[in-house]
């Protein structure tokens, strides 16, 4: 992918309002995502999950992605397979619920210089967006979601 490709890619994930990101990024490569879960913990009803989402190798993830959802707000087959830690969470919701149900609200995109993420994201460069939204199913408030990356990780779609 050329650098001008990556920063387009970066505008549209931006811009991604109401699909699942985990299906974007998959329908521009025609490959599933994989998820190695980084930590996941339960703790006075939010259940805080860390991942990274990559196509070829963990050690070189597209988006690095913490969310921190309601339990209680979560039907048992949602917590369930968001308990086993192997998909990732848009592809969760979509499975047990209408895509027209899923809604990303509050949406903000910011940039800041973090060797700390681009060391997580395995990246060169310390330029790394943030996007972070809160993630609804219906009227149901399912939690905060934050998704990490740069040009070079998306270099990797």
């Amino acid at each position: 992918m050329l650098p001008s490709d990556a920063a387009n890619l970066v505008k549209q994930l931006a811009d991604l309002r109401d699909a699942s990101t985990t299906l974007f990024l998959e329908s521009m490569r025609s490959e599933q995502l994989q998820l190695q879960l980084e930590s996941q913990e339960e703790k006075n009803g939010l259940l805080t999950r860390i991942v990274r989402l990559y196509f070829e190798s963990p050690d070189l993830p597209v988006l690095y992605c913490k969310s921190c959802l309601s339990k209680h707000n979560l039907t048992r087959e949602e917590y369930e397979s968001l308990a086993e830690g192997v998909l990732p969470i848009g592809v969760i919701f979509l499975r047990y619920n209408d895509s027209f149900l899923i809604k990303k609200t509050n949406i903000t995109v910011t940039s800041e210089i973090s060797p700390y993420f681009a060391a997580l994201l395995n990246v060169r460069s310390p330029l790394v967006y943030k996007k972070g939204y809160h993630y609804w199913v219906g009227r149901r408030d399912i939690g905060y979601v934050s998704e990490y990356f740069n040009d070079e990780s998306l270099r990797r779609v």
